[in-house]
């Protein structure tokens, strides 16, 4: 979800009834793992498909191109955490050094089994690990022969992360996270699948899944889930994980 998208969604829950008003609070300048910009130090870095944009901030009213970062073809996403980019491609992991915001460098490129080649991944980092879904629909993000997967990395080591395993999932989309628990949207099962993530080095599949048709990214904050699918937002009491439910939903 961009930024955009996020400051209509909670406009909207500004002027619903008092309980939605409530939900919306604290919310305002969160975004989910599918976006293509991330703001750090009055900078801006925007996706092209081959390169990293950086914008300066300083006067916001007029953006200034500083700088051009080429990379292979495939840029999807873009977040930021604890002072470094993350970036997800449709053929790799990249990580982005911004010590000097204005020139951001590349600290490190991941290699991908062909396997999960071609997919569009969205990426959430929490402390040395990464996770990444591959999302493959033929024709469309990859090819026949590649498969849909959560990809979990090391990235202990910003300049040589490591590949950690690997998690069978249908057409995964955007993922965030909550303590121990990885929340993951699979559009191809029509859940909100949920990974105990305790053990990064040995994911576990939960039993506390949620039906949603469709889901496309989600914000998490707190005890409180946005999840936007394709034709609604659905908002989520997340306090306790065991038993999920659903507060709210509005129709795009």
């Amino acid at each position: 979800m961009n930024k955009l998208l996020l400051t209509l969604l909670l406009a909207l829950l500004a002027t619903a009834c008092s309980k939605d008003a409530d939900i919306a609070e604290g919310l305002t300048g969160k975004s989910g793992s599918i976006t293509r910009f991330a703001i750090f130090q009055n900078h801006m870095y925007v996706l092209n498909l081959n390169e990293v944009q950086t914008y300066s901030l300083q006067d916001p009213d007029n953006p200034v191109l500083v700088h051009r970062l080429p990379t292979d073809y495939g840029l999807e996403t873009i977040i930021l955490y604890e002072g470094t980019i993350y970036i997800g491609s449709t053929t790799a992991l990249y990580i982005l050094d911004v010590s000097n915001p204005a020139v951001p460098a590349i600290l490190s490129k991941t290699d991908r089994e062909f396997t999960f080649f071609g997919g569009c991944d969205p990426v959430v980092v929490r402390g040395n690990y990464a996770y990444s879904t591959i999302k493959i629909i033929a024709n469309i993000c990859g090819w026949v022969s590649s498969e849909s997967a959560l990809i979990v990395y090391d990235v202990s080591n910003k300049t040589a992360p490591v590949t950690l395993d690997t998690y069978p999932l249908n057409i995964p989309n955007g993922l965030g996270y909550k303590d121990n628990y990885l929340f993951v949207c699979d559009e191809g099962s029509d859940r909100l699948e949920v990974f105990d993530i305790s053990n990064p080095l040995a994911l576990q599949p939960t039993t506390y899944a949620v039906p949603i048709t469709d889901p496309v990214d989600l914000i998490v904050d707190g005890s409180r889930m946005i999840v936007s699918t394709k034709t609604d937002f659905q908002i989520f009491d997340i306090s306790d994980i065991t038993a999920i439910r659903r507060m709210g939903q509005i129709q795009k």
